[in-house]
């Protein structure tokens, strides 16, 4: 599960080098040291008439899926329902993902916990993206809810969750300008399936020899990509 439902300002249309057109979108700033969330949607018949429509400086409500892109760095979003004029007031910035823990973090601060949550969506052949691929989310929660999940997650273990996007820019010791996207995890929203960590089943018949154990990818299986180390360590 892969999905947003939020409001946000259209800047205006863009093209890729390849000649796509997508329509950008940012989701107003959370605080004062936080950045408005650039999007870009792909138009589709779901999302109903878009080029030519909307001016750019108008608000609007958006539903649909995520797709980070490996590629730009950016984040997409294909609507899953028409895109609606609503009034500036408005503040709306909700994720909702399921999927299993990919890349579980260096821990820098006592009260944060940061991890990455790997999903499957529908394929998006203009993204590059196939039933067969694994998407990376990187995850930031905080206070007592990084304590719970320090203590409950490991890597394969499957989950959902709720929570805000978020957009987050630096400077490298390069010099050079990177960002990245993170979903920041709401207050005891979220579910976990499957065993604590230790605990084994009854049912579960003696170990007599020892065998190689494969390793747990993303998704719990071997192989699957993590885009959270490919991206390198943002400075949570």
């Amino acid at each position: 599960m892969n999905l947003i439902f939020a409001s946000a300002q259209y800047v205006g249309e863009v093209f890729t080098d390849s000649g796509l057109r997508f329509m950008q979108m940012n989701i107003p700033a959370s605080g004062k040291n936080s950045p408005e969330v650039p999007m870009f949607i792909v138009p589709n018949k779901a999302a109903g008439e878009t080029f030519d429509v909307f001016a750019p400086g108008c608000h609007l409500l958006l539903s649909g899926r995520l797709y980070p892109n490996r590629t730009d760095y950016k984040m997409y979003v294909v609507p899953t329902t028409p895109l609606q004029v609503i009034p500036k007031e408005i503040n709306v910035n909700q994720v909702t993902l399921a999927g299993g823990v990919g890349y579980i973090a260096e821990q820098k601060m006592e009260d944060l916990y940061t991890f990455s949550l790997m999903c499957k969506a529908p394929s998006q052949v203009l993204l590059n993206y196939s039933w067969q691929d694994s998407m990376g989310f990187r995850i930031e929660s905080w206070g007592d809810d990084a304590k719970r999940l320090k203590n409950l997650l490991y890597v394969g273990r499957q989950m959902a969750l709720s929570g805000s996007l978020r957009y987050n820019t630096w400077t490298a010791q390069d010099g050079t300008a990177r960002s990245t996207y993170q979903v920041r995890v709401r207050s005891s929203q979220y579910s976990l399936f499957g065993k604590n960590q230790g605990q084994s089943s009854t049912a579960a018949p003696p170990v007599t020899s020892k065998q190689p154990e494969p390793t747990l990818s993303a998704v719990g299986v071997v192989g699957a990509p993590c885009s959270y180390e490919e991206l390198g360590n943002p400075p949570f």
